[in-house]
């Protein structure tokens, strides 16, 4: 999306006389009610990939350190596809089996509720794309003109590491990449190491805050990388294809200027690195990766740009609990996308979102809050839901609504969150009628008049 060195960190024993029971094998999302495992948390992924770009194929060891929530006599990864050679958990053979997506695995010994324990998986092969019913096009690992790329939201990640595939378990990462030397890799987080010999490179990167599996990322291709960092502002590594025109540069040069918007708004940016790459593809959309988001060659846009680093703050740092709440993602990050982009490059808002307003009126818009698996990017999401905070801010006025914007993120941030405890927010600060005027917006059809 290395050489694989096994690397098993035990914590204490997790080894029990009680039996133990099975983990269960999802997490009862709305949409995705098998998708996640029950009985652990994860708190660290290590992945380490030796990746072959001209025949897409990997070889692969992720070793998951986990503390398990109940005593557990087996459980399970979420894992698509590839062959899987060798478990072992606290660093002793453990039986395995699979059971489509999952990855059933059976510990020599039961695991005691809350000891940490680490699960090592040797796999390779060549990953496939999933196909997912939320989204019309295959997800998690992509090879195409000699560049290998990840989009993984919401179920793609399994497509190249098992995991426990869902929002709720955060955990921090560190993966290593190796490829040929005439090839560049990039990843999440800070790059920590990168070492050639031999005709190959190794890159290590570093995630110590806690990230979702679906914004773990991997990029294989012929990009360079740009680096800049401005007083007060976090590290900017930008990855483009080599011998890009200005103009991708130049566009990218809004980064830090969004970013200080944005901090303005909520305050510091969460993570210690920000960055684009930039495919040098015709993607038809962008997505947000855990500190390096990923953009075609005609998503260069300044609001593109925009919405995918506020995603960072909403969406990254505070992320939902449950697939049916995109709009807590997405209304956000196209409102404050425009809020930025009136604010710096001359868009009318009101005329902006009055357009908005009348193209859903007449589409018949899905109320945010009522939209099925199929729906959870429909363009209601994204508007109505940016309706709803333009609606709440006419309400309660310029002060209020920011004290709700930060409230609202500073008690989610580095963790999850949902529609209710928005609601919560909203009620404290700005009262009961407030928090029935988003209700209205979020639930109620037909729209209400803006």
């Amino acid at each position: 999306m290395t050489l694989v060195v096994l690397a098993v960190a035990l914590v204490g024993s997790a080894c029990s006389s009680t039996d133990g029971e099975p983990g269960a094998q999802g997490l009862d999302d709305s949409f995705y009610p098998n998708m996640g495992n029950g009985g652990y948390d994860v708190l660290h992924y290590e992945i380490d990939l030796d990746i072959d770009p001209a025949a897409n194929t990997i070889q692969a060891l992720a070793t998951v350190t986990s503390r398990a929530t109940q005593d557990l006599s087996a459980f399970n990864l979420d894992l698509s596809g590839l062959t899987v050679a060798e478990v072992q958990v606290n660093g002793s053979d453990a039986e395995f089996s699979r059971s489509g997506t999952e990855l059933v695995i059976e510990p020599a010994s039961s695991l005691a509720s809350d000891t940490e324990f680490s699960t090592s998986v040797s796999y390779s092969g060549s990953p496939e794309p999933v196909v997912d019913p939320g989204v019309p096009f295959g997800l998690g690992w992509h090879h195409s003109e000699d560049t290998i790329y990840t989009v993984s939201e919401p179920s793609g990640s399994m497509s190249w590491f098992p995991s426990n595939n869902h929002p709720t378990d955060k955990a921090t990462f560190e993966i290593r990449i190796t490829v040929p030397a005439t090839s560049t890799a990039a990843s999440n987080g800070v790059l920590v190491e990168e070492i050639s010999a031999n005709g190959y490179t190794t890159t290590t990167w570093r995630m110590d805050d806690p990230m979702a599996s679906y914004l773990a990322a991997v990029y294989v291709g012929d990009f360079e990388r740009i680096e800049t960092r401005q007083p007060g502002s976090p590290l900017i590594r930008d990855y483009v294809p080599r011998n890009s025109p200005a103009e991708i540069v130049e566009a990218l040069s809004i980064t830090p200027q969004a970013i200080s918007y944005f901090e303005d708004l909520l305050g510091p940016y969460p993570f210690d690195a920000y960055g684009t790459i930039v495919l040098p593809l015709e993607l038809g959309f962008a997505l947000e990766n855990q500190t390096l988001s990923v953009h075609g060659r005609y998503t260069i846009d300044p609001m593109i740009i925009a919405h995918e680093i506020i995603h960072q703050w909403l969406g990254n740092s505070s992320t939902l609990d449950d697939w049916s709440e995109t709009w807590l993602h997405e209304g956000f990050a196209t409102y404050l996308s425009i809020m930025y982009m009136s604010e710096h490059h001359e868009w009318d808002l009101n005329e902006q979102t009055d357009e908005w307003h009348e193209y859903l009126t007449a589409d018949g818009s899905i109320p945010p809050m009522e939209i099925e698996n199929s729906e959870m990017f429909d363009v209601s999401v994204y508007l109505r839901g940016a309706l709803t905070l333009h609606a709440l801010r006419g309400l309660v006025g310029e002060t209020v609504f920011s004290d709700i914007l930060r409230t609202h993120y500073e008690q989610s941030a580095n963790s999850n969150t949902n529609t209710a405890e928005f609601l919560a927010v909203v009620t404290q600060l700005a009262g009961a009628a407030a928090a029935e005027l988003v209700e209205s917006w979020l639930y109620d059809d037909p729209m209400p008049p803006l």
